[in-house]
């Protein structure tokens, strides 16, 4: 069911970090505003804007899964899906939810569209 994770860094410039890894790590970027999402051959790094709700954030990660809705009925289940974390599709072109483990660090679980 888990095929992949992806580290997501939180930022303070998503344009200055795409920069960044484009200029100095030969990754190519894709800037949505609030996030972006860098590519150098199969290596995958998720960016996200730093706001008060992730400037505590230790770190997160980004988990690719086949079925995403039977992943997300099972912790459901198990109660770790707050409702403002609801299964969602995103403009670059995943379904996914969120959850925090007990130290704060957020893991979204997402699967290509």
């Amino acid at each position: 069911m888990l095929n992949e994770a992806i580290p997501v860094l939180p930022v303070a410039n998503i344009r200055e970090a795409i920069d960044f890894y484009e200029a100095k790590l030969g990754f190519t970027g894709i800037n949505y505003g609030n996030y972006g999402i860098l590519k150098l051959k199969t290596t995958e790094i998720h960016l996200v804007m730093k706001t008060l709700k992730t400037s505590n954030m230790l770190s997160g990660c980004l988990i690719m899964v086949e079925n995403i809705e039977d992943f997300y009925t099972s912790l459901c289940a198990k109660g770790l899906i707050e409702l403002k974390n609801k299964l969602a599709e995103k403009p670059w072109g995943t379904k996914e939810f969120t959850i925090a483990d007990n130290n704060n660090n957020l893991i979204r679980f997402g699967e290509k569209r």
